[in-house]
C-alpha cells in the first residue's frame, strides 16, 4: 500500500491534512499528497485542508503544483486548500481589520483627544487603536486610551460602528466607536514617536474647529449623550470555551 499523508475527515466533506505529522523527506510528502489526493477523488470528497508552520514553507511548491491555493496566513502559518469539487464551499478567509475609538469626557464636559506624528491628518482626533487577536473590544479600547493619553478608564458603552472598503491589505476596516469614563485626568505621553499631543478639549470647541475632520465632530455630536449599547452577561453554548463580549441596548 502506497503512503498516504495522515489526516482526518471533518464534518462537511472535507478532509484535514495533519500538519505535525508531515515527513522530513519532501519526495516522501509529495508521494503521500498524490495518494491523498486520489483517495480524495474516489471517496467524493470536496475540499482538502493544511495549515503549514513557517518551519515547513518547503511544502508549499509541491502543493501549488497540485492545484492548492492560498486561503489565509499570518507571521506563523499558512493555510492552503484544494477543491477536489470546483463548486465546494471553502469559509472565507477573514475580510476585515478591527478598530476602536473611544469618546470620554468628563465633568467639565472636556473631550479627551489626541494627535499623532505617522499619519498626514494633523487635527486632534479620539484616542483609540486596532483590536489584537483574541482582545476583546472593552479591554482594547481601555488599553488604547491609557497608551496614547495616559488616562486610566472604564468601559461604559459601544455608541456606533463605522466601515470603510477597502483599507490595508485589501481589507475592510470596522471602525466601533465607545463611550468610557475616566479614572483620572491627568495625562502622560510615553510614546512619543506616536504621540505628537493630547488634552482635555472643551466639547464645543472640538465640535467647532474645523480644522478637525468633520466625521470626527459628528461623531462626538451624536454620540455624546447617548446610552449605546451595554455588555450584558449572557450565555453564548454554542462556543462555550470561547472568549466573547455581548452589547445589548438597553430600555
Amino acid at each position: 500500500m502506497s503512503f498516504i499523508l495522515s489526516h482526518q475527515m471533518d464534518t462537511f466533506g472535507g478532509i484535514i491534512i495533519d500538519a505535525k505529522a508531515l515527513p522530513n523527506d519532501q519526495n516522501a510528502f509529495e508521494q503521500g499528497l498524490v495518494s491523498l489526493l486520489e483517495k480524495a477523488k474516489e471517496g467524493s470528497f470536496r475540499l482538502i485542508w493544511v495549515t503549514l508552520d513557517r518551519v515547513q514553507s518547503a511544502f508549499v511548491p509541491f502543493l501549488a503544483q497540485h492545484d492548492f491555493v492560498f486561503h489565509n496566513c499570518n507571521e506563523e502559518s499558512l493555510t492552503m486548500i484544494c477543491r477536489i469539487d470546483e463548486t465546494s464551499y471553502a469559509p472565507f478567509s477573514p475580510t476585515h481589520t478591527l478598530g476602536t475609538g473611544a469618546i470620554v469626557i468628563n465633568a467639565k464636559d472636556e473631550l479627551l483627544v489626541m494627535r499623532d506624528n505617522w499619519s498626514n491628518y494633523r487635527g486632534y482626533k479620539l484616542p483609540g487603536g486596532y483590536i489584537e487577536q483574541g482582545e476583546n473590544i472593552e479591554e482594547a479600547v481601555v488599553r488604547e486610551v491609557l497608551e496614547e493619553t495616559g488616562v486610566s478608564t472604564a468601559f461604559d458603552a459601544v455608541l456606533g460602528l463605522r466601515t470603510r472598503h477597502p483599507v490595508q491589505f485589501d481589507k475592510s476596516n470596522l471602525y466601533i466607536v465607545c463611550r468610557l469614563t475616566a479614572l483620572d485626568e491627568r495625562i502622560v505621553i510615553t510614546d512619543t514617536e506616536e504621540v505628537a499631543d493630547a488634552c482635555w478639549m472643551p466639547v464645543n470647541d472640538y465640535l467647532s474647529d474645523v480644522n478637525i475632520h468633520a466625521f470626527n465632530r459628528k461623531m462626538v455630536a451624536e454620540l455624546r449623550h447617548c446610552s449605546g449599547l451595554q455588555p450584558t452577561h449572557a450565555d453564548i453554548s454554542l462556543a462555550p470555551n470561547a472568549r466573547h463580549e455581548v452589547f445589548f441596548a438597553k430600555k
